[in-house]
């Protein structure tokens, strides 16, 4: 969701609280975001400023931002010159924008530091310089500037030039606030431009949108429905919420997750519920959907470049396949020869063919039969050896393209960020992946496959990526156990352990349910799982780790399911 104007002006409100507040530190904290260490009433917190396209904000963080740029920025370079010890003098909001205002004022430091500077004077004013970091909270358009008591720019998070909008926004250019929209002002509750909106817009929530400045969708959403659809209630609902102190809170679904937030109370919509402050519901609402939309990135790219390597390994294979439908032609020159020789009594000097049990083969008038017998033998002993071994290799690369396969669906189940991360662990020590696609931050331990207890003599064990898989078959699993995986489709291995006893069949399509949902068709609504006795399951000799084969295996067709019993 995006930002609107009434919690642009709750957040105003709320940092106007870090007045005075001096700034210890500032680092990149992205490409789209930088932040400030704030040093306010014996307590430090971060200032974080994000143009992220679709999660720009500003929030308060208890704990501190880390660094995501290590190279020093133009706007670091200058943040550390002229905001670093510095205080904030003032917190502002251009009325009815989604812009916020930041003044900063510093000490003007001499610039001569020598021994023969002057002693310092008590007499002489201390000179400040004022910098003022202008947020505009605007989805894609979304920018940081830094200007300077001028309005120029001194530095902005996106470069815009005039080949890209109307509106630049460089570095020595002035500032210039975005055009203002001829809208109605939300504030007098002027139903006449409403009225005249709904002669073409008949939906009372959009032509709220289309008349007055600073409604979002979502408040004007909020104002149709405690207006019941009346024009002239939605147009005074509208005013009411811009003059009524914040009341913020929070929207979540089924699964506890944030799915939207406001600084009023969401009535329209059940489920919501108050926040302490607009901050808290930011920062709630933002950790889980930046989360999400990072891991997706994540695993765009990684699926990206173990998909660059399938795509080299396909073209090996490829063309070792094209060389064996070779090498069978190859076996007909090696006929031909024979036969030749087995014929040349009847071979006379005019021949240009010889039909042997229907199959014609073709001769050259001029060349002694036995030299063309001769040529077909050498090409086709020539061929044979540039051929050899080359079954394996087929059959290896073919291994290898399902062991990728398998690799690319379990990232795409992969959910959560250490999940993601094992995966490409995985496929970095088999070489699909190279070292520097796996950051060093990024990098964590092995995982352990999940478990889950169904008494205290019977488990599930669940793998979620290759080596999962090997341990969950060959170090968890013993020869009395039962085995299940699903039928002809990447997926996770699993094992039931029950201390030896026959498996209770409630148990068997719990394991069964849990097969089917960690396999690349848990969004279907039946998946064929097969299943047989630990005994059955054989390692692919040379091939990637998890892969196997497996006989005297029974189906079952079962619904994916994710739950189990207690996970431990």
């Amino acid at each position: 969701m995006t930002i609107d104007t009434l919690a642009v002006s709750a957040l105003c409100a709320e940092l106007q609280g870090y007045i005075g507040a001096k700034i210890q530190d500032t680092v990149v904290a992205s490409p789209q975001s930088i932040a400030l260490e704030l040093y306010h009433e014996r307590r430090r917190v971060w200032l974080l400023l994000s143009v992220h396209p679709k999660l720009a904000r500003i929030a308060i963080h208890d704990k501190k931002v880390p660094r995501g740029v290590e190279l020093a920025t133009p706007f670091l370079l200058l943040m550390r010159k002229y905001i670093e010890s510095g205080r904030i003098s003032a917190v502002e909001q251009p009325a009815l924008e989604r812009i916020i205002i930041i003044s900063i004022v510093k000490p003007t430091e001499p610039r001569n530091t020598d021994v023969d500077a002057p002693p310092f004077d008590p007499s002489i004013p201390i000179s400040y310089t004022t910098v003022r970091l202008i947020i505009e909270i605007m989805d894609q358009r979304s920018n940081i500037f830094m200007v300077d008591a001028n309005d120029t720019v001194m530095e902005c998070v996106k470069h815009v030039t005039s080949q890209m909008s109307r509106r630049v926004a460089l570095p020595q250019h002035p500032y210039v606030i975005p055009p203002i929209p001829t809208k109605a002002d939300p504030r007098s509750a002027d139903i006449v431009p409403l009225l005249a909106t709904l002669t073409t817009e008949h939906d009372l929530a959009k032509a709220l949108v289309a008349t007055y400045r600073g409604v979002s969708p979502q408040l004007a959403r909020e104002a149709a429905f405690r207006a019941e659809n009346d024009p002239a209630t939605a147009a005074r609902a509208i005013q009411a919420l811009f003059a009524a102190p914040p009341a913020p809170c929070i929207l979540r679904d089924e699964h506890d997750q944030p799915i939207a937030y406001a600084a009023y109370a969401l009535t329209h919509r059940p489920g919501a519920v108050a926040c302490d402050s607009i901050n808290d519901a930011i920062i709630a609402y933002a950790l889980v959907h930046e989360s999400l939309g990072d891991y997706q990135r994540r695993r765009d790219i990684l699926r990206i470049r173990i998909g660059e390597h399938r795509d080299r390994i396909a073209r090996v294979h490829a063309n070792m396949t094209l060389e064996m439908t070779r090498a069978e032609r190859m076996e007909l020159l090696r006929w031909e020869g024979q036969m030749i020789y087995a014929y040349m009594h009847t071979i006379t000097p005019q021949m240009t063919e010889l039909v042997i049990d229907g199959q014609t083969i073709t001769l050259e008038p001029r060349v002694a039969p036995s030299l063309q017998a001769q040529e077909r033998f050498k090409t086709y002993d020539k061929a044979k050896a540039a051929l050899a071994g080359l079954p394996e290799r087929i059959q290896k690369t073919t291994e290898e393209l399902q062991g990728i396969d398998e690799t690319i669906a379990f990232l795409a189940m992969a959910d959560s960020f250490d999940a993601i991360e094992s995966v490409a662990r995985d496929a970095l020590s088999l070489g699909w992946l190279k070292s520097s696609d796996i950051p060093r931050q990024a990098r964590v331990k092995a995982q352990p496959p999940l478990r889950f207890a169904i008494d205290a003599t019977t488990s599930i064990y669940v793998g979620r990526n290759a080596f999962q898989n090997q341990h969950v078959t060959f170090t968890i699993g013993e020869s009395q156990d039962t085995w299940l995986h699903a039928r002809g489709i990447p997926g996770g291995h699993v094992i039931i352990k029950s201390a030896g006893r026959p498996v209770d069949p409630a148990v068997l399509r719990r394991a069964a349910a849990l097969a089917a949902y960690y396999s690349s068709a848990r969004d279907e609504a039946a998946v064929d799982i097969d299943v047989c006795r630990r005994t059955g399951v054989r390692r692919i000799k040379g091939g990637p780790p998890g892969l196997v084969s497996y006989h005297a295996e029974s189906t079952i067709r079962i619904a994916p399911d994710k739950t189990g019993a207690t996970t431990a």
